[in-house]
């Protein structure tokens, strides 16, 4: 009787820690740790609007590190002149420390500069 009593406990433990972390998550917004790889052309964030962003973002190579909307985006891929809302170009490494983001949907865009780079890393935390 006390090995299943300690089973219940341990499930019901369980499931309140994944709740927690599923609370964590959507409250706070997206986590995003250590996105390692060898970076093609571009990769793309969604933000959440009217929040703020800390984090940061450092590669082996340039790249350019854009907060635009999502119109501007679609632009952006069809290189086509496009407006962005913040821009860090032919960097190696940003740091973002509550950097607000309007309300809308907006993206986080780290754009490739370099041909053969190596390794990109990223952390970022987006919470309202």
């Amino acid at each position: 009787m006390k090995k299943s009593a300690v089973a219940v406990l341990m499930v019901g433990l369980v499931a309140l820690i994944g709740l927690g972390v599923n609370y964590l998550v959507n409250h706070y917004g997206n986590i995003n740790y250590e996105w390692k790889t060898n970076l093609e052309d571009y990769k793309e964030y969604n933000l959440l609007g009217n929040s703020t962003l800390s984090g940061y973002i450092k590669a082996n190579g340039n790249v350019s590190v854009y907060i635009l909307t999502k119109e501007d985006f679609k632009k952006f891929k069809e290189r086509e002149s496009f407006e962005h809302y913040k821009a860090w170009e032919h960097v190696k490494r940003v740091e973002f420390n509550d950097v607000k983001i309007p309300e809308g949907d907006y993206l986080l865009v780290v754009k490739n500069e370099e041909k053969g780079m190596q390794w990109i890393s990223v952390k970022l935390v987006d919470r309202k």
